[in-house]
């Protein structure tokens, strides 16, 4: 940072550079370290006033040595307040926000009121990207605080969003385009948007109704939909004006939708039939598909497709009819998880100490799977078990050594007509 200079003092070269420069370099700091900076000389004094990105989290004050236990979220408020009051009026890009409510259960809306003033702040200096994520309790999200005609990125993570959000968020941010929503309950019966083009909904969003009810998502613009974990409903939501998609990943386990029929598989897949990619995950439980009823759609673009574990069991009945309906393929992906293994690829970083639930659904599959023969898939008759994709170019597979289903997939393959000179074989751990 400094070496010597002719005059026998010390040349600070990084001081030196343009604070254009140093403010980009603060930019990627957390906003404690940024302000902490102004004691390194005079000419960082006020540099951090002027970062255009504020990441603050509670995390940075819960260790420090109070007395009192509730010390440290006061203090934690307190930066954040100064710091939004001290710094420049300059536009901001993104504002990234951990925050925690009380964990005795005893909170109440106002527990909540710090994080809704700080995003109402932030939006008036027109942040493009907003990140919160609470921790122990649900934050109570006030919709009257997003509005915002710069908005475009926005990621919710364990929080309450009352009824009348969505219609808020459309009327309030015309431009958002990316939403990311997890570990969120919504009580909302319709997702409904004309600007997104990226909804992801993971980790257990919640939808809060009465059991009879469908959650229904509609984004005539939505190029890209991804349930990384299914939400938790009682059926399945109807896809309404999904004709902009082009990519899916949709992963549908037991625990999360509860009443899983024919029709509501029919009725969602058919939500999906303009995508291009597809990524399908079924074990809600299952299904028996009688008399020839036809509930996988055409899928007229589709070129990639990946099926899981389920897909190859029931004498590969579900893998059979996706292929009849898919005359575009080019390249089919077959996972061959077992059930842990699935798990694992669903949650790479799976921590078993953070996710009871996750453990108990785990082990819930597990005695399913090993104990009974009815594993979750969906099942049926054909008349015709044939398919062609003329298209196809590549089938990959995979899974780890020794899995009990690569021999019997395989044959299934070749049987089916695909050349030894197509097919791939991916081993992982």
């Amino acid at each position: 940072m400094a070496e010597a200079s002719g005059d026998g003092g010390m040349e600070d070269k990084i001081s030196a550079l343009p604070d254009e420069l140093l403010i980009h370099v603060l930019s990627h700091l957390r906003s404690r370290e940024a302000v902490h900076t102004c004691v390194l000389a005079r000419r960082w004094r006020d540099l951090w006033q002027w970062v255009p990105c504020i990441d603050v989290s509670f995390k940075e004050f819960a260790d420090m040595p109070y007395e009192d236990d509730d010390e440290d979220d006061f203090e934690f408020k307190k930066f954040v307040n100064r710091l939004l009051m001290l710094r420049r009026p300059v536009d901001l890009e993104a504002f990234r926000l951990e925050y925690r409510l009380p964990t005795d259960g005893d909170y109440a809306e106002d527990d909540s009121a710090g994080a809704n003033l700080w995003i109402a702040h932030v939006l008036q200096y027109k942040a493009q990207a907003v990140k919160v994520v609470t921790q122990n309790e649900y934050l109570q999200l006030a919709p009257s605080v997003f509005t915002s005609a710069y908005l475009k990125r926005l990621h919710i993570c364990n929080a309450n969003l009352i009824q009348g959000f969505f219609k808020h968020l459309q009327m309030g941010c015309p431009v958002l385009e990316y939403l990311l929503l997890s570990n969120t309950n919504i009580q909302d019966l319709d997702i409904f948007s004309n600007t997104l083009k990226a909804l992801t909904l993971a980790d257990d969003v919640m939808f809060s109704f009465n059991n009879g009810d469908q959650a229904s998502i509609s984004a005539p613009n939505l190029t890209s939909l991804s349930f990384e974990w299914c939400p938790s409903a009682a059926r399945l939501p109807v896809l309404k004006n999904m004709t902009s998609l082009e990519t899916a990943s949709v992963v549908l386990l037991w625990g999360t939708i509860r009443y899983c029929d024919a029709d509501g598989i029919k009725q969602f897949l058919g939500g999906l039939s303009h995508v291009r990619s597809l990524n399908f995950c079924y074990g809600v439980k299952k299904v028996e598909m009688k008399d020839n009823y036809r509930w996988c759609p055409t899928f007229g673009n589709l070129i990639n497709l990946t099926l899981h574990s389920s897909c190859v069991h029931g004498d590969f009945y579900a893998l059979i009819v996706f292929l009849q309906n898919s005359p575009s393929l080019k390249k089919l992906t077959l996972e061959l998880y077992q059930v842990y293994g699935l798990l694992r690829s669903i949650y790479p970083s799976m921590n078993v100490g953070a996710f009871t639930v996750k453990i108990k659904l785990f082990l819930f599959i597990c005695q399913r799977e090993y104990q009974t023969q009815d594993i979750p898939t969906i099942t049926g008759e054909l008349e015709d078990r044939s398919f062609t994709c003329e298209q196809l170019e590549i089938v990959e597979i995979i899974c780890s050594e020794g899995n009990e289903l690569l021999p019997w997939v395989n044959q299934f393959l070749l049987d089916s007509g695909i050349r030894p000179d197509q097919m791939r074989v991916i081993y992982e751990d």
